[in-house]
């Protein structure tokens, strides 16, 4: 039987004309050769693998954070909303307080509108910046219920202000309606717009008796015929005939407040007629106990005469 060789003889032949060379490798050799091919193969193989992930990871982790980037902008600009919110609301507690002091409403407790009081102190904005600079990833999930928190927390403080608010809106509402009814029903105005004052209202000499005595009202000299009008929004309870007054008119305008009208040439209203401010009731006149053409204006509070000229603004 023939001896088995115990290495490979390989030969190279440049071309079929040069000799050819040959070497001889041992077996042995050759395996270890081809086994340390292989685990280089393999080795390289895992790490080409390795380098194709890890470029995955590198492509994956600039997406999140260029996605990071956007919802921390998010998360900022939400914030800021917050922020910009909380002063409108503190603007429109400000005007709460001052139209409390206008329709002689009660101060909220303490005398401050809730809605400066409670949240944080800081800016929401500058408070969530400072943790989202202080935080390495957002996407690490230590920061972002913290953040979350934060936000929430304040606008749940908006949610209690706006309902407070609501409730005192309508509270000034309701009083404003009842201020505008008690201005509307107010005398505010001239009953004339023609004509000056040769009477004011308190002691005078009487024409009538050259003596010392109270009058009580204006006398306001105009032309005849020149209109008269109603001061306020009232109900007329009188348009008679009197011996003092002549030609008279007395309108009830509500809350204790009536005015009267004397002297009249004509009347253009009836008794149970609602009149509203700036209406004519009637002309100026020369009847009654009168020395000339003009308009005797009383004005009574609970019964009480009282000077007219407080009651016109015009």
């Amino acid at each position: 039987m023939a001896k088995k060789s115990s290495s490979y003889t390989i030969f190279i032949l440049p071309d079929p004309t040069s000799k050819p060379y040959s070497f001889s490798i041992k077996k042995k050799t050759c395996h270890c050769l081809l086994g340390a091919l292989s685990v280089v193969v393999f080795i390289l193989t895992g790490f080409f693998a390795q380098a194709i992930s890890l470029l995955g990871d590198v492509t994956e982790l600039n997406i999140l954070r260029h996605e990071t980037k956007g919802h921390r902008a998010k998360i900022q600009s939400v914030a800021q909303s917050v922020d910009d919110l909380k002063k409108e609301m503190a603007r429109i507690g400000d005007l709460d307080q001052k139209l409390r002091i206008m329709t002689d409403l009660a101060p909220r407790k303490g005398g401050v509108s809730p809605l400066a009081q409670g949240g944080s102190e800081e800016p929401l904005s500058s408070l969530i910046e400072s943790k989202l600079l202080s935080s390495k990833k957002l996407s690490e999930g230590s920061v972002v219920p913290e953040v979350t928190h934060s936000i929430e927390k304040e606008v749940l403080f908006l949610r209690k202000q706006v309902k407070e608010e609501e409730k005192s809106l309508l509270e000034l509402m309701k009083a404003i309606s009842a201020a505008k009814l008690r201005w509307d029903a107010t005398p505010s105005v001239w009953p004339v717009k023609e004509g000056w004052v040769t009477s004011n209202f308190g002691k005078r000499i009487s024409p009538f008796t050259g003596k010392l005595a109270m009058h009580n009202g204006l006398d306001i000299a105009s032309q005849r015929g020149t209109s008269v009008f109603a001061p306020a929004l009232g109900t007329v309870i009188r348009s008679d005939f009197d011996l003092e007054l002549g030609n008279a008119i007395a309108i009830d305008h509500g809350y204790g407040k009536v005015t009267y009208y004397g002297h009249l040439e004509k009347q253009f209203v009836i008794v149970g007629q609602q009149v509203g401010r700036g209406e004519v009731i009637g002309l100026v006149g020369n009847t009654g106990r009168s020395t000339g053409p003009h308009l005797h204006y009383e004005v009574r509070i609970n019964g009480d005469s009282v000077n007219p000229a407080r009651y016109i603004l015009n």
